[in-house]
Order: C-alpha cells, then sequence, then structure tokens
C-alpha cells in the first residue's frame, strides 16, 4: 500500500484545527462516478470548500491512498457524533456508473466498475489494517470498523447508504461483514478467503521526496525546517507590512481576518503547499538546462530555500552556467539587505551552502 500525503490545508476543516481520540474507522464510498481522488483534492482544498472533509481518499484507478488530513484531526466526514469518534475514508468510484437517484445507479460495464471496486476495497482493507495497528483498535470489536450507512443505523451519521449502496448495486460479493475480517486477517490475526495476507505499506509524503526518475523534486522535512528555522510563525493571521493577510510561516492565500492555526505543524503544513512553487522553480531551472550539475535532495532543498528566501530571479542568475562548486561560492554573496551585510541572512547563506555540500 502506498499513502501519499496531500494535506488539505486550505479547507476551513483543517484550519479549524480540532482534534480526536480515535475510537473508531469508517468507511466511505464517494457517491459519484469519479474514479481519481487527485480531483476531490483539487476540489476540496479551498477555503471555499463546502463543509465536508475526511482523512483520505482511495484512488479507483490505482489503489493509491492520499492522505488528507492528519489521522488524528476532526474531520466533517460522517455528521452527528462520528465526526469526534471515527477516522473517514473516501473509496472513489468507478467512471462507468450512472446515478438515477439516490443511492441507486446503472452501470454501463460491470467489469471495469468491478476492476475499481476490487482495487479500492483491497486498498481499503490494507489501510484499516494499518490504522487499527497504529491506534490500538480491534477491527472485530462493536462499532470500531462501519460504513457510512451502518454509522447512520447506529445513530451518529447521516443518511447515507455508503459504500454497502455500491457494493449490493454491482452484486460485488463485499459485504462490511466480510471487510471487517479481511482487515483482521491483514493484521495477521485470522485467516480469511477474501483478501491477501498483510502486504507492506510505503508511506510517500508527496512533498518530501523525489518523483519518479525524470520527474520534479519536493522538499524534504530537513529543507523545510531549516526555512521554518529563519521565518517568523504566527498563528494568527495578521496584516503584513503591504497590507495583506498573512498567518502561519508567510502564508497568505485564502487567508482571512481572525484566521487561527492550531500549531506550529499545522503552520508547516501550509509551508510545504507554499514551497511548492518555489521548488517548482528549481525544477524549472533543471528543465531549461540552467542547472547541469547532478541533483540530489540536500542541494535541491538548499536551492529551494535559497530561492523562498531572494526570489526565482536571483535564483537563475545563481545557478545559470555555473559547476555546483562555484554555486556554493556565490550562494554566501546573497546576505545583504539595503545594501548591509546581515547576520541573520549570513547564518542562512552558510547553512544552505553547508547542506548544498552535504
Amino acid at each position: 500500500m502506498e499513502i501519499v500525503e496531500s494535506i488539505l490545508t486550505n479547507n476551513p476543516c483543517f484550519k479549524a484545527g480540532k482534534k480526536i481520540k480515535v475510537k473508531g474507522l469508517m468507511l466511505h464510498s464517494v457517491g459519484c462516478p469519479q474514479p481519481s481522488a487527485e480531483v476531490f483534492i483539487r476540489q476540496w482544498n479551498s477555503p471555499n470548500a463546502a463543509r465536508a472533509c475526511v482523512h483520505a481518499f482511495i484512488d479507483g484507478n490505482t489503489g493509491k491512498v492520499y492522505q488528507t488530513l492528519p489521522w488524528e484531526h476532526r474531520a466533517w466526514h460522517g455528521g452527528g457524533s462520528s465526526n469526534d469518534t471515527h477516522i473517514g475514508v473516501e473509496m472513489c468510484e468507478p467512471s462507468c456508473m450512472k446515478y438515477t437517484g439516490g443511492a441507486t445507479f446503472v452501470c454501463s460495464d460491470r467489469d471495469a466498475a468491478m476492476a475499481v471496486v476490487k482495487r479500492t476495497y483491497d486498498a481499503a482493507v490494507e489501510l484499516f489494517a494499518f490504522l487499527c495497528k497504529q491506534f490500538g483498535l480491534n477491527p472485530l470489536a462493536d462499532g470500531v470498523i462501519v460504513s457510512h450507512k451502518e454509522g447512520h443505523d447506529r445513530g451518529i451519521a447521516t443518511g447515507h447508504g455508503d459504500p454497502d449502496h455500491l457494493w449490493n448495486g454491482l452484486q460485488s460479493g463485499y459485504t462490511m461483514d466480510g471487510f471487517r475480517k479481511d482487515v483482521n486477517a491483514a493484521m495477521g490475526r485470522t485467516v480469511s478467503a477474501q483478501t491477501a495476507p498483510e502486504a507492506s505499506v510505503h508511506v510517500q509524503k508527496a512533498p518530501d521526496t523525489p518523483a519518479a526518475p525524470g520527474g520534479e523534486m519536493f522538499i524534504s522535512d530537513k529543507g523545510v525546517d531549516l526555512i521554518a528555522g529563519y521565518e517568523g510563525c504566527r498563528l494568527e493571521a495578521y496584516k503584513c507590512p503591504a497590507g495583506v493577510w498573512t498567518i502561519g510561516y508567510g502564508h497568505t492565500a485564502g487567508v482571512n481576518a481572525g484566521d487561527k492555526l492550531a500549531s506550529e505543524a499545522a503552520a508547516k503544513a501550509l509551508l510545504k503547499e507554499d514551497l511548492k512553487k518555489y521548488g517548482g522553480y528549481v525544477n524549472n531551472c533543471v528543465k531549461k538546462g540552467l542547472i547541469t550539475f547532478p541533483m540530489n535532495q540536500n542541494r535541491f532543498d538548499a536551492l529551494t530555500s535559497f530561492c523562498y528566501n531572494c526570489g526565482n530571479g536571483n535564483l537563475q542568475k545563481l545557478v545559470t552556467g555555473r559547476d555546483a562548486d562555484t554555486v556554493a561560492e556565490k550562494i554566501l554573496q546573497y546576505n545583504k539587505g539595503g545594501g548591509k551585510v546581515l547576520a541573520g541572512l549570513t547564518r542562512r547563506r552558510e547553512e544552505e551552502r553547508a547542506l548544498f555540500l552535504s
């Protein structure tokens, strides 16, 4: 199983910053013919998103798990008291379905639909086994693993029929009782016929690791920490000298008066999102041939920090036509403000240089 961290930092639910003590897990399906998790992430990662937010989506095309909230964050997924106790996970649904009213649908290609359903089911089993282990939950205990429909029947969720309606409508043979047994089996607790033994879990933080060979790179936690160490953090929205509402480590997108962040960790999550733009400038320098020396994670992190502080124009001036050793020396020259050498910038450039060379 692969977990891709895609936290919805612009969603009002994330910004609310409330926590829960995890007592259970609730399984949903999205209720529309959309197999791509990234579509929902783009739509929901907005301050204008509707009052809905879950902890994860399972992609119907790949089976990847996209984590969209920290696991112990209070989500808006089930309605009722389930929001205070349960992690909510949405399985994406096949594109060959068409809803005709409520939970009723028709399907133009059952084989294709079943391939998506099996993919999301198998990934959900692995994810729920992983979460049960992490939070010390017994998957067979009453009320620990429930569907949205079961949550409604228990009086802890709103009146939805997912994902039972999907499995039943396709005559898939999947049931919540079978699902709980399969999660139990995936934890190595019993033997089950519906799913394979537990697979290894690979957690991939999307902003923190390079993409596939030939693809783009993303800043690591080490790089984020370096930048955060030189940027002031404020957990309540304020107006910067330019009159722009700002929060955290200089985040401005979608910030309004009165906005608050729950913690520095939430501020760092916003910073990671903002740094995608500046990491993109470094990637562009590679694509355009301005950077000709080999790139590794430490060099990428150092240049992203430099770009965040000095801008894309200075980044291009720094790297164009230069080898790595020259860049490492020239970076020290960008330590002035108003024509004067500043001690803070000198320390930052020295730390970026050390990281670049390590």
